[in-house]
């Protein structure tokens, strides 16, 4: 049974640190990078939306790129950093 739990848990572990990367060719974008770094290696994005507090007020932006394959990514940028990196199908 706890060799379950074991393999259960480094499987999320490993899900978790998966969504915090994104390769572009041979270079990764990580959180913590800047927003700089996110333009450098995908360039502008194709739709930017304001992200908000719970109150209204502006905390950053959320960015999307729209991949050859159909697949989308958004990159969520906070205080100049990449706070988020999703990979979704459409």
């Amino acid at each position: 049974m706890r060799r379950y739990l074991v393999i259960l848990l480094l499987t999320l572990s490993l899900a978790a640190h998966a969504a915090s990367t994104y390769r572009v060719g041979s270079e990764v974008l990580t959180v913590g990078d800047s927003a700089a770094r996110a333009i450098q290696l995908l360039g502008k994005p194709d739709y930017k939306e304001p992200v908000e507090s719970d109150f209204g007020g502006y905390q950053g932006e959320r960015w999307q790129y729209v991949q050859d394959s159909g697949r989308i990514l958004i990159i969520t940028i906070l205080g100049g950093k990449v706070a988020d990196i999703q990979d979704r199908s459409r």
